[in-house]
């Protein structure tokens, strides 16, 4: 008798190849987390490479992790600083999941960066260090807390010459003092 293997194919994931609002093509998966996916997207009439960050669809009726996502838009956008990832847009699937569609960044995580490389050398170090407090002295300018701050969320690229132009990530739990974040953080709530 001859023995069969049965090879287990992984499910196809249904974002893949769709046109969002006839404006994003989803191109690829970049990563998976428990809240969400980020695509490789591309915006069809500039063809410019763009990331699209969703929340699983299970998500899509919570409003307080909808709000998150919300927040994190307008925090990184109301900073507006060169070493904050730029988000350019924010919708809805068909289905009522939520996206945002961020600037595309070619590099690596930080934490990578120390997984692979061990201690990095002290100029390197205060090069990126000086960057994030750049990006997070703006956002304090601008009453926003990022209170995330780990090195899966500082993204190095290459920039003008510069090997280690940072990018911060991740504004989903700031806090963003007056109206903006319409009080959703309180005293006691557990966050990260």
């Amino acid at each position: 008798m001859a023995e069969q293997s049965t090879l287990l194919e992984a499910p196809v994931d249904p974002r893949l190849g769709m046109v969002i609002k006839d404006k994003y093509k989803i191109v690829k998966k970049l990563g998976e987390g428990g809240m969400g996916a980020v695509y490789e997207g591309e915006h069809l009439l500039i063809k410019r490479k763009v990331a699209i960050k969703c929340l699983h669809a299970n998500f899509a009726a919570n409003e307080q992790i909808v709000k998150r996502f919300h927040n994190e838009a307008l925090a990184a956008t109301a900073i507006g600083h060169q070493n904050i990832v730029d988000i350019t847009d924010m919708d809805r699937f068909d289905d009522g999941t939520i996206f945002m569609v961020l600037e595309y960044l070619q590099g690596q995580e930080l934490g990578d960066v120390i997984r692979n490389e061990g201690a990095l050398p002290l100029p390197r170090v205060v090069h990126i260090v000086a960057q994030v407090c750049d990006a997070l002295a703006a956002a304090h300018a601008k009453s926003i807390v990022h209170r995330d701050l780990k090195p899966e969320n500082i993204f190095l690229v290459a920039r003008d010459n510069d090997p280690d132009f940072v990018k911060l990530l991740d504004f989903g739990i700031a806090k963003i003092r007056g109206d903006i974040d319409g009080g959703m953080t309180r005293t006691g709530t557990v966050m990260g």
